[in-house]
């Protein structure tokens, strides 16, 4: 009989994947714009493999903060290792960000003493190839990303889609090279620079936000808080606090009214049925603090249901 795995597993067979995925394509990538920059001795293809190359070590990265990211809680981090991913992505972020500034100075003494590339059919077949390869993998890196909602494999899409736009530019600057000898090589290659740079301070902030807090998803608090008024025993409820560990690990407490005339053992059987349904529907860690109230002629909370 098969295996039959946990979605922590799938989490890591997915993140191995899109890892092995990134480093295979990214390395052909590199090697293609490599060779083509170093024959033509364009400072824009040049730009462009280097970005491939770092491409690369990003998608050693992401495997790396998948496997980190799957180990269990432990004594010293109680609620799991699950921010890896978020850490992951700020390395790929700075690393983007490291890239487009040496290429921002390199592209900028290129402008000043510019040098004419030299351009032939395998200049416009390797930059086709590599923007036929950078959208496949922009494709599976979303994909794969909406399936197990890793900040990582987001962050991994959004470069790809920017080599995509990147090597298009690249492109764009040797057909205008080639066909009216006018030599934007060094402004091509500073066009790519910034926008990488401007790309990175984007995925900065987007792996930096959730480490320092932010509010949860209103569709996960609206599930959370349908869940405990379903019961009838719960009269209304309040003080509810969502915390997020990173994907998957969500951690939560609320206060739940209930009619101080209540028998309390069959009122705490209710209220672990909650927790546990909370936990196998929306994979929240919940905790549920019991509020007695005098309830005897008054209505439910209506203001406080969900």
């Amino acid at each position: 009989m098969p295996k039959v795995l946990t979605e922590k597993e799938k989490r890591l067979r997915v993140g191995f994947f899109a890892g092995v995925f990134g480093i295979l394509t990214n390395l052909a990538a590199f090697g293609v714009k490599a060779a083509v920059g170093l024959i033509s001795g364009s400072v824009g293809i040049a730009a462009d493999a280097l970005n491939s190359l770092t491409d690369a070590g990003s998608s050693v990265l992401t495997m790396i903060g998948f496997k980190l990211s799957g180990k269990p809680a432990d004594k010293d981090h109680p609620y799991g290792h699950a921010r890896y991913e978020q850490i992951t992505a700020l390395a790929i972020s700075m690393i983007m960000l490291a890239v487009g500034l040496m290429f921002a100075k390199s592209s900028i003494e290129k402008i000043i003493r510019p040098v004419p590339p030299e351009i032939g059919v395998l200049t416009y077949s390797a930059l086709a190839a590599a923007i036929a390869l950078k959208a496949i993998q922009a494709a599976v890196n979303l994909i794969l990303s909406q399936k197990t909602d890793s900040l990582a494999l987001k962050a991994a899409a959004l470069d790809s889609r920017n080599d995509v736009l990147i090597t298009s530019t690249v492109f764009i600057s040797v057909v205008v090279i080639d066909l009216f000898g006018v030599n934007i090589d060094g402004w091509a290659g500073l066009l790519v620079s910034l926008f990488i740079v401007f790309s990175a301070a984007s995925t900065v902030k987007s792996a930096i936000s959730p480490m320092l807090g932010t509010p949860p998803p209103e569709s996960l608090v609206k599930d959370l808080t349908a869940i405990v008024m379903s019961r009838p025993e719960v009269l209304g409820y309040h003080d509810l606090i969502i915390h997020n560990y990173g994907s998957g690990a969500n951690f939560a407490s609320i206060h739940a009214e209930i009619d101080s005339r209540d028998n309390i053992v069959e009122i705490h059987n209710v209220i672990d049925g909650i927790e546990r349904e909370v936990g196998a529907k929306l994979g929240v860690v919940l905790t549920i603090h019991m509020d007695p109230v005098d309830a005897e002629g008054e209505p439910k909370n209506e203001e406080n249901k969900a």
